[in-house]
């Protein structure tokens, strides 16, 4: 998985936007005074905007995210996704407007974005990186009490506390479970989850235990934890259980830390329970997403669901979800704009 600091990440955005200038964004794609609104401040969404205000300064372009941690954000915090981008100050010394807002709907017709605030804005082109958010599943007894309990500690901070807390409440023998979801949004980022796990159990609590129960099917993820478990030297007793053998969670009891799958009861200490992703909220509420609960778009990224919506990032439903990826889904995104 990648990860990288601030100055690198900023580095490779600056490089981003040149590259998309080079490869076909021109004058063109923003006349001035058009403004081009981008939702959200990942990395994609970040590329994405300083690649139009270098293409044309004259142009203005807004940012608009509701997390001002998530754009200052150097490092991943621990069993947290990697989530680096650019400081607000980075965004503004490049010109690019920045509203800290959360897009609440979205009017097609009269190409207007309303905001958490009441506020609202106007666009004649419209970028969005929506990222990505849990999707409900159907497992008896996975409820709101059960997923405080079980923090999946995917993309949230908060989560990502509560989680290394119960981890350094580990009894000495105690059991980890890390369960992943049929549809694995982030492979690589599962991958590095397990290993962590594994990793920090080595170093603490030796005599303790750590099963995955992998509900994908046609993945590589046990092979790949076994050569990197084998690499890295580690000891902890681990099982690695993919759908043929008790890989799918049937029914929860998270006060009895009780997890039923297909090959039967496994009981746990802590359980590290990664929920099902689908696209952001907003990808859903502006009608961009099918019934996968991704968002449809053709190479540039631009939606099947509605054409004049750009998607860019995770959210895109044939996207490799991680960073690098992310930055090139921005660059084919100024580029088609170039082409309009």
């Amino acid at each position: 998985m990648q990860i990288l600091n601030r100055r690198r990440f900023v580095g490779q955005l600056v490089a981003g936007a040149a590259a998309a200038a080079a490869c076909g964004i021109t004058a063109t794609c923003l006349r001035a005074g058009e403004q081009a609104v981008v939702v959200g401040g990942g990395p994609a969404g970040a590329a994405a905007a300083l690649a139009l205000r270098m293409a044309r300064p004259n142009a203005p372009v807004l940012l608009v995210e509701r997390d001002p941690s998530r754009l200052g954000r150097a490092e991943a915090a621990p069993f947290d996704r990697p989530a680096a981008g650019p400081d607000l100050d980075a965004l503004r010394r490049a010109g690019v407007g920045v509203v800290l807002d959360d897009v609440v709907d979205l009017d097609w017709r009269a190409a207007r974005l309303s905001l958490f605030s009441g506020r609202s804005l106007a666009f004649d082109r419209l970028l969005l990186a929506p990222g990505t958010a849990a999707v409900e599943e159907p497992i008896p007894g996975l409820d709101t009490v059960a997923r405080h309990l079980w923090p999946a500690a995917w993309g949230s901070a908060r989560e990502a506390r509560r989680l290394k807390a119960q981890l350094a409440a580990l009894p000495e023998t105690g059991h980890v479970v890390l369960r992943l979801p049929d549809v694995p949004s982030h492979p690589d980022a599962a991958l590095d989850r397990a290993l962590q796990l594994a990793a920090l159990l080595d170093r603490t609590r030796p005599r303790g235990r750590l099963t995955i129960l992998d509900a994908s099917a046609g993945t590589d993820l046990a092979e790949r934890f076994q050569s990197a478990f084998a690499a890295q030297g580690l000891r902890t007793a681990t099982e690695w259980r993919t759908v043929s053998n008790g890989g799918t969670v049937l029914r929860v009891d998270a006060g009895r830390g009780l997890l039923e799958t297909n090959a039967g009861p496994v009981h746990a200490d802590v359980v590290n329970f990664v929920t099902r992703q689908g696209a952001g909220r907003i990808a859903r509420t502006a009608g961009l997403v099918d019934a996968s609960e991704w968002c449809p778009t053709d190479a540039a990224g631009r939606s099947t669901q509605r054409p004049e919506a750009i998607i860019l990032g995770d959210a895109r439903k044939q996207a490799r979800r991680n960073v690098a990826e992310a930055l090139l889904s921005a660059r084919a995104a100024a580029s088609l704009l170039g082409l309009a």
